[in-house]
């Protein structure tokens, strides 16, 4: 795990440990359909050995595009173009008379 500014929140060393990392996934997307990712940690201070769980970073993953830690990585690759069905009812008609 990269080392991110990090204090205790004890005696505000920045000389931490990140003991284990586990993820948690939003159930519900948000308004644009990206599912967040949340990636929580177990952290020691090494100075004063105090523990504590954060949240180390945030990851939204959807059609638009990827952001971690609400910077945009990925851009949305262009709007995909509408399938036009044309049907002149006219032609409808003279395939109906015909049969």
């Amino acid at each position: 795990m990269s080392k991110q500014n990090i204090k205790c929140p004890k005696c505000g060393s920045t000389e931490v440990d990140v003991v284990k990392t586990w993820q948690l996934t939003s159930p519900i997307p948000d308004k644009y359909g990206r599912i967040t990712v949340t990636v929580m940690g177990s952290i020691v201070c090494k100075t004063c050995n105090h523990s504590w769980r954060s949240v180390l970073s945030k990851i939204k993953i959807g059609d638009r595009g990827i952001a971690i830690n609400d910077k945009e990585i990925a851009e949305e690759e262009g709007k995909r173009r509408v399938k036009e069905i044309v049907i002149d009812i006219d032609d409808i008609l003279r395939e109906n008379e015909e049969e």
